[in-house]
């Protein structure tokens, strides 16, 4: 951990990287679609079945990089360092993306499942919605402090991040809590089906691990493809972050090459009274 929290050997690792997990991502995100369109629709949702391979990924993207920008910003107020504040600036505009992609992906897919785009008496939406303001909020508000201080829009920016996790940890338990419109968390039954779908493969499901239960949100068929299109998104975004990061780490140290530039130019005019 201390090893990368060095700037200096983060970046070299980050160069070293990020053209594999990009492509590696690219690679698995396509053929994890590619595979779960070619399954048989759904006996329940037919064709329906097939937006979720993009919106399961992006609804469960956007509550892990809020939260890892909430332990990255309450690290960075604890010990002061200031690579997880860049994490967050780096992070926070995809995090955006992927909110907006589930947002508008969750409304295509529910309009002809639950027969209406929006529902404001749903707190999952409304909380992903809530989720997108958060993100966009954190970006305004640390861009516009940081034109007079830096570190001043920094440090408020972790403060924000660490005040509002709740959002995160209410959408991820709302749907057992209340009677909400929106499906059970897709999650958890991926890794339900996942261990049923490895004990099948081993011959050890039994009569008990067959089939899938009536209630569950996702056939076993689709379990592979769609854990295959979650981590290549993950390991794509994962790449652009760290794309970002470099990018906030390069314009600091301008920012900061800049400041002793025009610190040295003022030495030199004052002791040469020029």
């Amino acid at each position: 951990m201390h090893t990368f929290a060095n700037p200096t050997r983060f970046m070299r690792w980050a160069e070293a990287s990020q053209p594999f997990l990009l492509a590696l991502g690219i690679g698995l995100g396509f053929g994890g679609m590619i595979w779960g369109l070619m399954v048989p629709p759904d006996e329940e949702m037919q064709e329906l079945i097939k937006p979720l391979f993009v919106h399961v990924p992006s609804a469960g993207l956007s509550l892990i990089v809020y939260g890892s920008m909430s332990i990255a910003a309450f690290v960075a107020l604890v010990w002061r360092h200031p690579l997880p504040e860049i994490f967050c600036l780096a992070a926070a505009p995809v995090g955006a993306v992927v909110t907006v992609v589930a947002l508008v992906t969750g409304a295509l897919w529910g309009k002809p499942t639950l027969n209406t785009y929006w529902d404001w008496r749903d707190p999952r939406m409304v909380l992903e919605l809530l989720l997108l303001f958060q993100y966009l909020i954190y970006i305004v508000l640390v861009r516009v402090l940081s034109q007079r201080d830096p570190a001043l829009g920094r440090r408020v920016g972790s403060i924000f991040l660490v005040a509002s996790v709740v959002t995160v940890i209410l959408s991820k338990f709302v749907t057992e809590w209340f009677l909400v419109l929106h499906q059970g968390s897709s999650g958890a039954n991926v890794v339900e089906l996942t261990g049923r779908v490895m004990m099948n493969a081993l011959g050890q499901g039994g009569e008990s691990g067959a089939e899938p239960a009536e209630d569950d949100g996702i056939a076993g068929v689709y379990v592979p493809p769609l854990l295959i299109t979650m981590l290549g998104t993950y390991l794509f975004y994962m790449a652009v972050g760290i794309w970002l990061m470099r990018y906030e780490l390069i314009r600091m140290r301008l920012r900061s090459l800049r400041r002793k530039q025009t610190a040295a130019h003022e030495f030199l005019a004052e002791a040469t009274g020029t």
